[in-house]
């Protein structure tokens, strides 16, 4: 009784999340609403619509960034809506934003390959990590990779010890969580111990918490939330688990009634040095989420000719 309980709970509570964020999405495409914590309405500002990674909005780091790009520009009202890197690469494909923050190489290099994309930019990095249980059923301590590790969930879910909660939503973190499944051999979807949630990183989170199961998150968003959940950090580290954001433009080719200039100035803020160090000074609860990453690709072993191309168009933007 208690399983179909929590089924019912987590459908019940799905179902309430999506026509939420249905609506959310909806008026903020049409412009009658913010996910920022301000509203201007003076009609002299600029609205400038950025698509994000869940993580950027729910640490508060958007929030902090906005305040002090609108302190530089005034004219501007910078506002957000926060959803899976899937979802923001399709909103950004209808030309309902005007630039976007995404974390999943797969979607990016689609976004690039297919016009849509252009002057892409790494900005910050953190990592993937993986939470569940402080009595660690599955026995993720003692593994040495993460796919030694989601095969052990696996195994423990199969013998009804433990469960998994996946965002399952096209996300960065979904997409890497499938990377991994691949590599483990093992196809989770409809598996009695694999939640599927279908919603962002705090839901899936404290989905995973009600559950007292696992789930694997980035270590920015488990820093904000941590001290909610009765959960843990089991395993981290494996260098498959690197964690890379990036912004994009919209090819103005393709929407030229965006606000591109606005939009364009945004990324300056992001890869200034200031604001590169602010996000790397970024913290909550004493822990530092964010790691800059403009112009210093080499540092995470990753060599990227198209990379290296766009960190001299924007170098050559500040120079200007």
């Amino acid at each position: 009784m208690a399983f179909i309980r929590n089924n019912i709970l987590i459908i019940v509570v799905s179902l309430i999340i999506v026509l939420v964020t249905a609506f959310t999405l909806n008026n903020f495409i049409t412009g009658t609403v913010s996910s920022t914590t301000t509203t201007n309405t003076s009609s002299e500002k600029v609205l400038l619509r950025l698509a994000t990674t869940t993580s950027f909005d729910a640490t508060g780091l958007l929030n902090a960034l906005k305040a002090k790009f609108e302190d530089q520009n005034p004219n501007i009202n910078l506002t957000w809506v926060a959803v899976g890197t899937g979802q923001a690469i399709e909103i950004a494909r209808r030309g309902d934003v005007d630039l976007v923050i995404v974390h999943s190489p797969r979607y990016e290099e689609q976004f690039l390959k297919d016009g849509y994309g252009v002057h892409g930019v790494r900005i910050a990095f953190n990592d993937f990590i993986i939470v569940g249980p402080a009595n660690d059923p599955a026995g993720l301590n003692s593994t040495k990779t993460v796919v030694e590790a989601f095969k052990r969930i696996a195994e423990a879910g199969a013998q009804g010890k433990t469960t998994f909660a996946s965002r399952a939503d096209k996300s960065g973190t979904h997409t890497k969580e499938l990377e991994i499944w691949k590599n483990v051999g093992v196809n989770a979807s409809g598996q009695g111990w694999y939640k599927e949630t279908g919603q962002g990183m705090a839901q899936t989170l404290r989905l995973a918490n009600n559950l007292q199961g696992y789930t694997l998150t980035d270590r920015a968003t488990w820093y904000t939330l941590s001290s909610e959940l009765g959960l843990k950090l089991v395993f981290e580290r494996d260098p498959i688990l690197l964690n890379i954001y990036r912004v994009f433009l919209i090819d103005p080719e393709k929407y030229p009634n965006l606000h591109h200039s606005e939009a364009e100035r945004f990324v300056l803020f992001l890869v200034s040095p200031e604001t590169q160090a602010f996000i790397g000074n970024y913290t909550k609860g004493g822990q530092r989420l964010f790691n800059p990453l403009f112009g210093r690709l080499s540092e995470v072993s990753i060599q990227d000719p198209y990379e290296d191309q766009q960190v001299t168009y924007w170098e050559n933007k500040l120079r200007q």
